[in-house]
């Protein structure tokens, strides 16, 4: 089990987070992937797909390379604004997933392989947000859970257009199938929003190894129950593993305060 904890400062806020990652009670291999640019304000999570070395490979590359695209890119705008943030994450998303589909099919990739992302840009108050797949971001505000992200599954989207209740979810056979992830070789429309940031909010991103073990109330609960991020972030990943440990789990909760 990896974990990591610190302290980070960025304009009108510190920010504090904690990340653990757990290959759960049943997988081999732990194929899941976290990286954190402190001094970027940037906290990503991937969950690899593909087969046994694909999968693992795919999350490490979306981890190492879209950071650097972000960060390179960042530099080079002339405006800061929420729009110029948002269109850059969203050309940068489908930039990496045009890079690993390539990948894929080269001789040192794996056939097939892909990964979710989720990730959180922290800047001048706000939290630009960009996500594919099924990996999760959470706003907990005020004891109250918000999940800001949308799902890219067959599922989420069967629920949205009122053609299966959310009991159903759990134990249905589309259930896992994604219908946009980074690496697909058909356009990829990732999921980008931005909001303000309140002093006292508390990010969590994570892999649906969390989130289909420990429903949102739990979540909300052991949040509620744990005031630092490291300990937040133990006590959501021993949940995930007491429920079954089905698959990988990773979490990082990020607190902002205001300074």
């Amino acid at each position: 089990m990896e974990q990591e904890q610190a302290v980070v400062e960025s304009r009108g806020f510190s920010l504090s987070w904690g990340a653990a990652s757990d290959k759960g009670r049943v997988r081999d291999e732990n194929q899941d992937t976290f990286l954190v640019e402190s001094e970027l304000g940037l906290f990503l999570v991937s969950d690899g797909m593909g087969g046994h070395r694909g999968g693992a490979l795919a999350s490490q590359i979306v981890a190492q390379d879209l950071p650097v695209m972000i960060e390179t890119r960042l530099h080079k705008l002339r405006s800061y604004s929420r729009r110029a943030i948002r269109l850059l994450f969203r050309r940068m998303i489908t930039e990496q997933s045009r890079q690993l589909q390539m990948e894929g099919v080269s001789e040192s990739g794996y056939k097939g392989m892909g990964a979710t992302l989720v990730m959180a840009l922290i800047k001048d108050g706000r939290a630009y947000l960009g996500s594919v797949g099924d990996s999760r971001l959470y706003r907990f505000r005020k004891g109250s859970l918000v999940q800001l992200t949308k799902e890219h599954s067959v599922v989420s989207e069967l629920l949205s257009a009122g053609k299966i209740e959310p009991r159903d979810i759990q134990n249905h056979p589309a259930q896992g199938q994604l219908t946009h992830y980074i690496g697909m070789e058909d356009r990829l429309e990732p999921f980008v929003r931005s909001f303000a940031l309140k002093d006292g909010d508390r990010l969590v991103l994570c892999t649906d190894g969390l989130t289909d073990m420990v429903d949102d109330k739990s979540i909300a609960r052991i949040l509620d129950d744990n005031n630092d991020a490291k300990s937040a972030c133990d006590a959501l990943l021993k949940s995930a593993n007491q429920a079954g440990g089905l698959d990988n789990i990773t979490v990082i909760v990020v607190d902002v305060r205001e300074r």
